[in-house]
């Protein structure tokens, strides 16, 4: 993969996205489903970050990554709500140890604000 290519991450992005959807088709809201989600949105943020000559950090706090794009574009600021519900509950099935329940009871309609 290269890094510093957007179009990269935007492929990246765009597989796990699908990935996410078929799981939710075949198995309705899981753990596995909101990490692909996380993970997709977190790609199509990078993506755009980089493509602003942003330089690549490995994090993978959504709210953080969402606050650079808005440096760049005010009307990132629709998706606030969506990244930090989509980061606590990445993070909280991501370890064990976390209270999972209720994560993903909101899928769908953060599946639909991704776009």
């Amino acid at each position: 993969m290269r890094l510093r290519h957007p179009s990269d991450w935007l492929y990246l992005a765009k597989e796990r996205l699908r990935a996410a959807d078929v799981l939710f088709a075949a198995e309705a809201a899981t753990l596995t489903g909101v990490e692909l989600l996380h993970e997709s949105l977190e790609r199509f943020l990078k993506a755009y970050l980089i493509s602003k000559g942003w330089r690549l950090r490995k994090v993978h706090d959504l709210s953080y990554l969402l606050a650079e794009c808005i440096q760049h574009n005010q009307t990132f600021d629709r998706f606030e709500d969506l990244a930090d519900s989509l980061t606590a509950q990445f993070w909280a099935q991501h370890y064990p140890g976390n209270d999972i329940t209720g994560i993903g009871s909101n899928y769908e309609a953060m599946r639909a604000d991704t776009g």
